[in-house]
């Protein structure tokens, strides 16, 4: 940024990271000079590889069987309290568990819009409520 601003060239305008309530490492260093420099983030995987879509419990044959699966029950794993806490929130709201991710995401002053990705019209559809 300091580098475009200081030789006339156009800086970052935003920037794509991931982040979201189990993978906050972003809030230490990287959302402060976002802010300072005037760049927007725009956050991947808000709900975490579809972790914090469904309850602790649950699990989906992809989950199992994908590339990631090792990955994908250790996230589920180390953030069971929080995924337990989503799903808290979610049932005492009455809205889904991938609602309440969403929001907390957005409720984030350095996000712009997070990128979400569903696998069926179903999903998104309860994301934009």
């Amino acid at each position: 940024q300091n580098y475009a601003i200081n030789n006339g060239l156009t800086p970052f305008i935003a920037m794509q990271n991931q982040y979201n309530l189990v993978y906050r490492e972003e809030e230490r260093e990287m959302m402060p000079t976002l802010k300072m420099f005037g760049v927007g983030m725009i956050p991947w995987s808000p709900l975490s590889q579809g972790v914090l879509s469904r309850p602790y419990t649950e699990t989906t044959v992809r989950a199992q069987t994908s590339h990631s699966a090792v990955l994908w029950k250790q996230t589920k794993e180390d953030n069971k309290e929080v995924i337990l806490r989503v799903e808290k929130i979610a049932k005492a709201r009455n809205i889904s568990m991938a609602q309440v991710a969403l929001a907390w995401c957005l409720s984030k002053d350095a996000v712009t819009a997070p990128v979400v990705g569903t696998l069926n019209l179903k999903n998104l559809e309860d994301l934009i409520g």
